[in-house]
């Protein structure tokens, strides 16, 4: 390999260097990427967490399991051994057969330029995203780390695989489904011909009959392939497509479709299969000569292709849950006074669970009375509620954050290292669930505080979307607009009286501790003026028989 041992090459750590030989090297046996025949047992995942490696650290570590033949796809730490007391598997001979199989991942994490250390992300809440921008460009800096893996089939001791059998007409209707969605809401496609292609000027999708496929595989590696392509339309991921056939760009284009196509296939546990890709030879040599000119070229590739995954499962996923109900699970749980209460559970953000209402029900007819009611809302029309159990939910929440997650990314909202870093590490961190113990109107020390808060409590008797948001539910577009709709609702029973104010809403489940208290005071601020310069508007009589115009002007201003 000292052809390709240029300065660009010399540059990279030790563990991209073991790529690009390896790619290199299986280019040169005239194989596109993968080994004919090779079945993938599935995107790599720790073999203690179940986490998925994404980008580079997927890409690497199922190209070593395809050249080393192994049939799990679990990846653990020597330390993570040690914990389990699982031990590294022996020859006929007693010699260990992890010997030289160790392969190194990476990640980054981010430093603090001043104290060298991991830096908070703490300190950009209430700040713009431009804010966020630049306050990272002066103050932060990246830290690439790496640690060493070993695949299950070298360890002894590890439990068997768990594996729920897959459905092969499962796994037809999820991939029908990218299709589908593709089909009808992106770029057309039509069957017919003997070549596969992506006309770019017509955004089109042009692909054999299916019939003229060999497998049904073969037939979803070469569908989604040419999906990765269209994605670059400057509508969705807005890559430049422009590059004629044996050009360095449209080799590195096929690169990233031919990845993302593999991507695809882990995620829907359909075989990884080759030979879909017309002019074999002319896209090796390409490949080759584009790797070995500028090494870096694979990782921006693979950093692409891992976007362009996530992007198409994430817009068809979407679809899909504009479809669904909202789900909900009871959980029946022990409350501080060691009773026996039901609590109900929806989708949260990060692929967590959160309360609906955050207090629990003694009784489960009034629970379910109290959901009914919270379904009449306007933010709940277009859902309807269905009830799963906890477990369940769980799977789901975790499916509408990798939507979030790619919707994330494409925004731009949050910073993202070089380049070639940020392709291969996620950073936005995601807002985990609030605490809802010690909250309440019980938690209110003054008794003012809870003559303030059950005068508002009688007022909003009728509306059941004070109660909701007091007691922590999202019931408007955002947690912004949540926020303050509850914020501007209390406002009108505090006298003026901010600090009362800060204190009746810290006692609900709107608060959030890790935001900083300027941004509630901002938020107590507005709501004061905006409930001053409505009563400026009506009569004192009607502030004091009902404040029928009042709540009009909250409900329309939140």
């Amino acid at each position: 390999m000292s052809e390709n041992k240029n300065s660009a090459y010399e540059k990279l750590t030790p563990q991209r260097k073991q790529l690009i030989d390896k790619v290199l090297e299986n280019l040169e046996k005239e194989n596109l990427l993968w080994n004919q025949d090779w079945v993938s047992s599935g995107a790599p995942e720790s073999a203690i967490t179940g986490k998925k490696y994404r980008g580079v650290n997927n890409f690497f570590l199922t190209f070593i399991s395809m050249l080393e033949g192994y049939s799990d796809n679990r990846w653990a730490t020597f330390k993570q051994m040690e914990d389990k007391g699982w031990t590294f598997k022996k020859d006929e001979e007693g010699k260990s057969l992890s010997k030289g199989k160790g392969v190194s991942v990476e990640y980054f994490e981010m430093r603090d330029k001043q104290t060298k250390k991991s830096f908070d992300r703490s300190v950009l809440d209430g700040m713009t995203a431009d804010e966020q921008r630049s306050y990272m460009d002066e103050n932060v800096y990246w830290l690439r780390k790496h640690y060493r893996v070993f695949n299950a089939d070298l360890i002894e001791g590890i439990p068997a695989i768990e594996r729920q059998p897959i459905n092969e007409q499962d796994k037809i209707e999820r991939a029908e489904n990218i299709l589908d969605y593709w089909n009808e809401n992106e770029a057309k496609i039509i069957h017919g011909g003997s070549s596969a292609y992506y006309n770019v000027p017509t955004d089109e999708i042009h692909l054999p009959h299916r019939e003229d496929f060999k497998t049904m595989p073969g037939y979803y590696s070469t569908a989604f392939h040419e999906i990765g392509h269209s994605t670059g339309k400057d509508t969705r991921l807005n890559r430049d497509l422009g590059g004629g056939f044996g050009s360095e760009s449209y080799a590195l284009e096929e690169l990233r479709a031919e990845i993302a196509s593999m991507f695809l296939e882990q995620d829907l546990g359909i075989e990884s299969t080759e030979g879909r890709v017309q002019n074999n030879a002319a896209y090796i040599q390409a490949w080759k000569n584009k790797i070995k000119e500028d090494p870096n070229a694979l990782f921006l590739a693979i950093g692409d292709a891992d976007k362009i995954s996530k992007y198409i499962i994430a817009k068809e996923k979407a679809k899909k849950e504009e479809r669904k109900a909202e789900y909900y699970a009871i959980v029946e749980e022990t409350n501080a006074y060691e009773e026996q209460v039901y609590k109900c559970y929806i989708c949260g953000e990060g692929g967590t669970v959160v309360p609906l209402i955050a207090y629990g029900f003694s009784d489960m007819e009034a629970l379910e009375k109290e959901i009914n009611k919270l379904e009449e809302l306007d933010f709940w029309k277009d859902k309807k509620f269905e009830k799963v159990d906890i477990e369940e939910l769980k799977e789901k929440s975790k499916e509408r954050a990798e939507v979030l997650s790619v919707e994330q990314d494409k925004s731009n909202e949050y910073i993202k290292p070089s380049e070639e870093a940020a392709k291969d590490t996620p950073v936005a961190a995601m807002a985990l669930p609030v605490d809802m113990d010690g909250r309440g109107k019980e938690s209110l020390t003054r008794m003012s505080d809870r003559e303030m808060l059950g005068k508002a409590e009688a007022f909003y008797s009728k509306d059941a979307r004070f109660s909701a948001l007091y007691n922590g539910s999202m019931v408007m577009k955002t947690e912004a607009k949540s926020e303050y709709g509850l914020m501007v609702r209390l406002a009108a029973f505090c006298g003026n009286d901010k600090e009362q104010l800060m204190r009746v809403f810290k006692s609900s489940g709107q608060f959030r501790e890790d935001k900083p208290g300027s941004y509630y005071d901002r938020l107590a601020s507005d709501a004061l003026l905006f409930i001053t310069d409505t009563k400026k508007s009506i009569a004192p009589a009607q502030i004091h028989s009902g404040m029928s115009k009042a709540r009009q002007g909250i409900n329309a201003k939140t």
